[in-house]
């Protein structure tokens, strides 16, 4: 059997196409009374369905900014700025370039899913960058995250 691709199972960090399980369900035919040989096919329910593991619940960073607390859920290759705007989170920012600064958050929870900070952030936050301080525009989720 050939694996589906498609332009996003070839994105690093993304899953294949996952189609959902169907369980056979053998039925009795009314008129004839007899055992069918045709299978009926039910769709999984809830009950079935996996539970997501504590690694796949954390992989989210928590950040504030203005005394705002913000949760962006993992997006590998996007800035922090770019993972709250396509999330509908509404950071502070203006030049996007790591110049201006106003879109400096504090890091509250997973920093270990950025990249190392780059050299706009040493610049412009110094010692903040020490305390936890990140620039949204120029902090990147990493491309692969070890499991």
């Amino acid at each position: 059997m050939r694996k589906q691709l498609t332009v996003g199972s070839l994105i690093a960090g993304r899953s294949p196409v996952q189609r959902p399980v169907y369980t056979p369900v053998h039925t009795n035919l009314p008129e004839s009374g007899k055992q069918a040989d045709n299978r009926v096919f039910a769709k999984p329910s809830k009950q079935n369905r996996p539970i997501p593991t504590a690694k796949a619940r954390h992989k989210q960073v928590q950040i504030k900014q203005n005394s705002r607390t913000f949760t962006i859920g993992q997006a590998p290759c996007q800035t922090l700025l770019q993972a709250a705007q396509t999330q509908g989170q509404s950071l502070s920012y203006k030049c996007q370039q790591g110049y201006c600064g106003k879109c400096s958050v504090l890091v509250v929870s997973g920093n270990d899913l950025l990249t190392a900070p780059t050299r706009q952030e040493h610049e412009k936050l110094d010692k903040k960058l020490a305390a936890g301080y990140r620039l949204a525009c120029q902090s990147a989720f990493r491309s692969t995250i070890s499991e």
